[in-house]
Formats: C-alpha cells, sequence, structure tokens
C-alpha cells in the first residue's frame, strides 16, 4: 500500500546562501576567479585578491533582480532611455549625435495616443467578443453601451434607462 505524497511546491530552487540562489553564487565565482588568473599574468599581480574580492561583490550587486530585471540591465536601459529623451529634447545636441552613433530613434520618445491606442471598427457579431472602440460616440453608435441613470429606490436601487 503506498501513500501519497502532496506537495506544494511548484518550482524547485536550489538554495545558495540566503536569498541569493547557488547558480547566482557560481556566475560571480567565475567571473572573480577569471579576473584574478588574468590579474596574477600581469605585473599588476599584488591587486589580484583585493580585485577578486571586489568584482564577486560587483557582480552579485549587479546581478540582483529586482521586478524581473537586473540591475545592470535596469542601468542599461536607463542610460538609454536618458540618451533618447535628451535627442528627442535637443536634436541638434550631443545626446542626438550620441542617440545617431548608437542607433537609437528619437521618435520613440514622442508617444502619440492616437496611434496607440487607435482600434479597428468592425462589427459586434459575437457578444462575448472584446473589442475596443477609441471614444464613447463610437461605443454608442455600435450598440455597445448604455448609459445609464441611477434612481434610488427603496427596494435597493433600481437603474433605468433613459
Amino acid at each position: 500500500m503506498a501513500a501519497q505524497f502532496k506537495s506544494n511546491v511548484r518550482l524547485r530552487e536550489e538554495k545558495g546562501f540566503g536569498s541569493i540562489s547557488m547558480k547566482r553564487l557560481i556566475f560571480c565565482g567565475v567571473g572573480a576567479v577569471l579576473i584574478f588568473m588574468l590579474l596574477r599574468l600581469t605585473p599588476l599581480a599584488g591587486l589580484s585578491l583585493p580585485a577578486l574580492v571586489a568584482v564577486f561583490a560587483g557582480l552579485l550587486l549587479l546581478s540582483g533582480a529586482r521586478g524581473g530585471l537586473p540591475l545592470w540591465q535596469r542601468v542599461l536601459l536607463g542610460w538609454r532611455g536618458g540618451i533618447v529623451l535628451r535627442a528627442a529634447k535637443r536634436p541638434d545636441g550631443l545626446g542626438a549625435q550620441l542617440a545617431q552613433a548608437l542607433s537609437l530613434n528619437p521618435a520613440a520618445a514622442h508617444v502619440r495616443g492616437e496611434r496607440l491606442f487607435a482600434a479597428s471598427m468592425q462589427a459586434v457579431n459575437d457578444p462575448g467578443e472584446w473589442i475596443l472602440f477609441t471614444s464613447l460616440d463610437e461605443l454608442e453608435s455600435a450598440g455597445g453601451l448604455r448609459l445609464v441613470e441611477w434612481e434610488g429606490g427603496r427596494d435597493g436601487g433600481t437603474a433605468a434607462a433613459r
């Protein structure tokens, strides 16, 4: 006779040290040892041990994820967004030249609501189908919206269309 074993574990993750996963610790260790070995081959061999500790701590800090993105990627995207915004504000400035050198499009900083939220006109065939409308007038003419006025009745309240 076998017993059923119930578990709430949905994802098996290796433990490392505290909240730092083992994969991250190994990645940081390999990067730090690589820098250590390269420095041992140069005249800067005396700095190899402090560099080992500094690179390990730096990689550990930069690989920490928050919101699904590691710190290095958030910093890189922040710099890129700053360059695009500077290029959009001053098209003849240094930011525009840097954006051009990095093949960034300054027009991405200008968001047009009409283009972003534009919806195509289509007939409502299935009442369970979701359709996007750009304005209330368009929605009312398609028969998809019914504005009601509240009549506070004594029976708990009813709504009547007017």
